[in-house]
């Protein structure tokens, strides 16, 4: 039976197949459909109740442990909110009004990963959660200063230049981006010496 295709069920049926009562048979739900609540006050899809309940206490948890300033803990915490969100969501692709707090908990653990200097986990969970919301510019900003802490500075500028024009404002991005423009003239000013010496 194909996805959507319906079949009857007789029941009471004897050996020639002739009596009972006829009821269609529906496929069972997925598991993260049978409990519904709102998600964001009812601007988003519905989310599964109990599964994703547990998910979202881990990932308060997390954030509480990130403001008290207990970075490991915190990052241990979003990778287990991230694994119950796995089990919760079930099977890609992920179930409609999930990809944003999913992205939030990827985020938060690249948040978490800068703190801790590592940067090409940070790149990697920023760059999920951007899989997830392109528009999430949180997730840009964290993966442009990871890749400025693995000395890709262009990557890092481009990123930079994506949550400049979406968000003129961001004074962070705007320091950011200076800094990363005045090391990549340094860089290239060093790699210029260089040059000159080899062929002078």
């Amino acid at each position: 039976m194909a996805a959507g295709e319906r079949a009857w069920l007789r029941r009471g049926a004897g050996a020639g197949g002739a009596g009972g009562v006829a009821r269609p048979l529906h496929p069972a739900k997925p598991f993260w459909e049978e409990e519904e609540e709102e998600v964001g006050g009812g601007q988003e899809a519905a989310a599964p109740g109990g599964r994703w309940g547990a998910v979202e206490a881990r990932a308060g948890r997390a954030a509480a442990l990130l403001r008290a300033g207990a970075v490991e803990a915190a990052a241990a915490a979003y990778g287990q909110a991230l694994r119950a969100a796995v089990a919760a969501a079930g099977a890609p692709p992920l179930p409609s009004g999930l990809a944003r707090p999913k992205a939030e908990l990827h985020a938060g653990l690249a948040l978490c990963q800068l703190r801790l200097g590592l940067p090409a986990a940070a790149a990697a969970n920023a760059g999920k959660a951007l899989a997830l919301r392109p528009q999430h510019l949180e997730a840009r900003f964290r993966r442009a200063l990871a890749a400025a802490a693995m000395s890709d500075l262009e990557a890092a500028a481009e990123d930079l230049r994506e949550v400049l024009r979406a968000q003129p404002g961001h004074a962070q991005a705007r320091r950011e981006l200076s800094r990363v423009r005045g090391e990549a003239r340094e860089r290239d000013a060093r790699l210029g010496r260089r040059l000159g010496r080899l062929f002078a």
